[in-house]
């Protein structure tokens, strides 16, 4: 009876754990972007060009939890050289002393398709954490031409960049100031299982008519290839 019993918890707990698993952001197909204001009257736009994240999912349940992103600071990309070198020193990020931005929320977090939720949680700028809440979406789970199940979200949310001492500014001439305070933040988010991503190189040949293609073009069966996206393979005429 006990070996019965025994026999079920171990039964119960390797189900749990099939239902419940670990989902990696894939970055090639996510963003994580913000804007602020600027000069009252338009927005810069940047993001950050190097993160990784994980989280959990338990879709029998319809949570999830264990969420955990790491961006670095050096790679701000706000499209001009000379401010993104300014956001990275000692008056903005920090980069050379803290160079990771992390968010980390425990939840759990209920969700289903296509409708809002909110996910509370703590962000970290240069040693700074403080709480931040990112309204939710969960878009929805899709299968891709490769087998792979892949999960969409999108989350926004709102910090005030004074809050983690990034108080530098300009006054203008009319009273105002040059940079608003309050930071606005989008993020679109594709993951798939971690440990089991579609490799993102399967994406530049969709099928294996490529890989036969440039076999064919080395036995001279063929003159030219007609699927690959390599400019080497298209040299300009003379």
């Amino acid at each position: 009876m006990k070996f019965i019993l025994l026999l079920s918890l171990m039964t119960l707990g390797i189900s749990l754990q099939l239902k419940a698993r670990e989902i990696e952001i894939i970055k090639e197909h996510s963003k994580i972007a913000f804007d602020i204001d600027y000069m009252l009257m338009t927005k810069v736009q940047g993001q950050f060009k190097d993160y990784h994240g994980t989280l959990n999912i338990n879709e029998d349940k319809g949570e999830i939890y264990n969420i955990k992103v790491i961006a670095l600071a050096n790679s701000i990309d706000t499209n001009d050289g000379k401010r993104d070198f300014h956001l990275k020193g000692m008056e903005f990020f920090q980069a050379t002393n803290y160079p990771e931005v992390l968010f980390e929320s425990r939840g759990p977090f209920k969700f289903s398709p296509q409708k809002k939720f909110s996910v509370t949680g703590n962000l970290t700028i240069r040693g700074i954490k403080r709480p931040i809440i990112l309204e939710t979406v969960f878009k929805g789970k899709l299968k891709d031409p490769w087998n792979k199940e892949n999960y969409f979200f999108e989350l926004e949310g709102v910090l005030d960049r004074k809050s983690y001492s990034m108080v530098w500014n300009k006054k203008m001439d009319n009273g105002g100031v040059l940079i608003g305070d309050q930071v606005h933040i989008n993020i679109t988010v594709q993951a798939q299982s971690t440990g089991d991503k579609t490799p993102f190189s399967t994406h530049m040949i969709p099928s294996s008519k490529g890989i036969i293609e440039r076999d064919q073009l080395k036995r001279g069966l063929i003159k030219k290839l007609t699927t690959s996206t390599d400019p080497n393979d298209y040299p300009p005429k003379k």
